[in-house]
């Protein structure tokens, strides 16, 4: 016992001079002793418990098994790479940055004079490269967008034959720079021929009347945007159009607020293209303009709450709610003999909802009474404009001279992109 305590008090000893001043010897020993992961008998529990180590041990080689290696770059992790153009994340296709992660070059066009622009990736009907014209006005802020119209192509008979009219800068109605009373005359114009039949609102491919039809012109609008948004930069823009086109005006609401963006004032003018009740476009019909040109995966898509047999109409109240900043002005005749012709299609042999006999236009009361339906609806929230007769379309041919009420169309169309809801005629 006494030698023990003697061993212990001089391991004391020798452990204090060490401390005061190891020797080389010393440093060496405690060196491989860590390195080797040695320890005292009191961090380790005692001579014969390994629990410790042994555990330092696993540790360790957990560590080692967790350690990843950083992911590889990629387009769409937000940062731009060497061989990358740009890279956003891909939160925004038209901002300017493709999801590609190439840049989109900005348009370089003559001030006020019209360019045509071919743009790859976008066809019409008949398979061609659709394009559109633009005549930029660089010291304008604001951008009018106008659909053409032409006719529909929805069954063998097809009779829709734009696509064949070559361009042909507009000087007329809205398009002049001229008229004082034109409220877009210093704007920046872009012209969308209609070269799709489907009212620029379809994304399909169909055979009819012997040939294979592409119906691209919702997703074409869709390419446009990429294009324009960032060679076009807005604090306004009008999204406007004549019968077909109007149709395509008021179905394209959505993606052209959604590609602009909240900030940006946007105001759709229909001319002609109204948003009918399955009362006038009866559900038959409906069905086939869906089935010819896939609206389901369009139109329908952005707004799923749609009745597939009453889209039109649930397409204004669905774009009522959802974008507020929203503005949206409709013109049209009373009795529009065009529209109540195409709408025909759906009244064969006089019946409503009878898309196989010999069509026959939808009766002249039953067409006003729809309009006037759409106005009582929305009186608070759209602006409408109606004229008394058969006539069709006035933003280009009669534009100075369309009145009602004593207020002329431009007049009307300059209240409405004020933010006015005015409402003019019976």
């Amino acid at each position: 016992m006494r030698y023990g305590a003697w061993m212990i008090s001089t391991l004391v000893a020798l452990a204090g001079c060490a401390a005061d001043g190891p020797s080389e010897a010393g440093d060496e020993v405690a060196s491989e002793s860590t390195e080797s992961g040695g320890s005292s008998e009191s961090e380790s529990g005692g001579s014969g418990d390994t629990s410790s180590t042994e555990a330092s041990s696993t540790d360790t080689g957990s560590t080692e098994s967790t350690e990843t290696t950083a992911a590889a770059p990629f387009c769409g992790d937000g940062n731009v790479d060497p061989d990358e153009a740009c890279d956003d994340a891909n939160a925004n296709e038209f901002d300017g940055c493709l999801s590609d992660c190439t840049l989109v070059e900005p348009l370089d066009v003559p001030p006020l004079e019209w360019t045509y622009v071919e743009v790859p990736g976008t066809r019409c009907m008949n398979g061609e490269v659709a394009g559109f014209a633009v005549s930029h006005n660089p010291d304008s802020p604001n951008v009018m967008i106008y659909l053409e119209g032409g006719g529909a192509c929805f069954n063998d008979t097809c009779d829709f034959t734009a696509f064949s009219i070559p361009f042909v800068p507009p000087i007329d109605g809205i398009f002049s720079r001229d008229n004082a009373a034109n409220p877009v005359k210093d704007w920046t114009m872009i012209y969308v021929p209609y070269c799709t039949g489907d009212i620029h609102a379809g994304d399909a491919e169909q055979e009819l009347g012997g040939q294979l039809r592409q119906f691209r012109g919702y997703t074409n609008i869709t390419t446009y945007l990429k294009q324009w948004v960032p060679s076009f930069p807005a604090e306004r823009v009008l999204l406007t159009g004549i019968s077909a086109g109007g149709f395509g005006a008021a179905l394209n609401a959505t993606q052209v607020a959604d590609a602009y963006g909240e900030a940006v004032e946007l105001t759709v003018v229909d001319d002609s293209g109204p948003p009918l009740s399955n009362d006038v476009i009866a559900p038959c019909l409906q069905t086939r303009f869906r089935e010819t040109w896939n609206l389901d995966g369009t139109v329908l898509d952005a707004c799923p709450q749609c009745d597939p047999e009453d889209f039109a109409t649930d397409f204004l109240d669905y774009v009522i709610s959802a974008y507020p900043q929203v503005r949206f002005g409709l013109f049209s005749n009373t009795s529009d003999a065009v529209i109540s012709t195409y709408m025909g299609f759906g009244w064969g042999n006089g019946q409503w909802n009878n898309c196989e006999g010999t069509p026959l236009p939808v009766p002249a009361l039953t067409y006003a009474e729809d309009l006037l339906s759409i106005r009582a609806l929305h009186e608070d929230d759209i602006s409408t404009f109606y004229v008394i007769g058969i006539g069709h379309t006035a933003l280009r041919v009669g534009f100075n001279v369309t009145f009602a009420g004593g207020t002329s169309l431009p007049e009307w169309i300059g209240d409405v992109l004020d933010g006015q809801i005015t409402h003019v005629g019976p």
